[in-house]
């Protein structure tokens, strides 16, 4: 096994095989400007930036697919607003859901957020 493949001492076997590109707890810390990303500035300062805005693009590509569909809003929501809803929400579940993909976590805290109206 190389180098690369080879998972971190703290890895479990879910790590091994995960299909996502982020948990919801690295979602959550991505957004607190901690994340452990890919290829980070070497500033302190920017690689909080870096963190944060990484994050929030994460929850903005996958507001901008869901809209409508999953989630509402008649006079548009700013993305930092998306992002605090989002985080208020991961913020509020056990460990266990944030080991999961952060991708259906980002929908569920959407929709609470922003309930489509049903048709009648």
């Amino acid at each position: 096994m190389s180098a690369a493949a080879q998972p971190t001492p703290a890895s479990t076997a879910m790590d091994e095989t995960r299909t996502w590109h982020l948990t919801g707890a690295e979602l959550a810390e991505a957004l607190q400007g901690k994340g452990k990303l890919p290829n980070p500035p070497q500033d302190e300062s920017q690689k909080r930036l870096f963190s944060s805005a990484y994050g929030q693009a994460y929850i903005a590509g996958i507001a901008d697919q869901s809209q409508g569909k999953i989630w509402c809003t008649r006079t548009g929501v700013l993305p930092h607003e998306l992002s605090d809803r989002v985080y208020t929400y991961l913020s509020s579940l056990p460990a266990t859901r944030l080991r999961g993909n952060a991708g259906p976590l980002v929908g569920e805290a959407l929709a609470r957020s922003f309930p489509c109206k049903r048709r009648r």
